[in-house]
């Protein structure tokens, strides 16, 4: 079986930002994790579960983010993974939970202000 680009999980510490959306019951549920250095993403990983269209999102996901910046997450919509990917609309709910996901990152970015987790 392959594996996604950017499946797993990173090492606990002060340089990495994590965020949560979605519940299995929902469809849809995702944990992003993204190690920062210089105040820009250095790498991303992911543990998700939902259909074939949101899991490649999550995946292209990880690599997008690399070289980012807080702000540019904090202002991710989820339109950018739809048209890169060609996602029909009837997931398009499912690549709003990709959104929340990014966005509580940048909410629980290193050295920033209190954690949203």
């Amino acid at each position: 079986m392959a594996r996604l680009s950017g499946t797993g999980s990173l090492a606990p510490g002060p340089d990495v930002a994590v965020g949560h959306a979605g519940h299995g019951e929902q469809g849809a549920a995702v944990a992003l994790q993204c190690r920062v250095a210089a105040g820009r993403v250095v790498e991303a990983r992911f543990r998700a579960f939902g259909c074939p269209h949101f899991l490649a999102a999550a995946s292209w996901l990880t690599d997008r983010l690399r070289g980012a910046g807080r702000d540019e997450l904090a202002n991710w919509d989820w339109r950018e993974a739809a048209d890169a990917l060609e996602v029909p609309p009837a997931k398009f709910g499912r690549l709003l939970t990709l959104q929340d996901a990014v966005r509580a990152v940048a909410g629980n970015w290193p050295g920033g202000a209190a954690s949203t987790v």
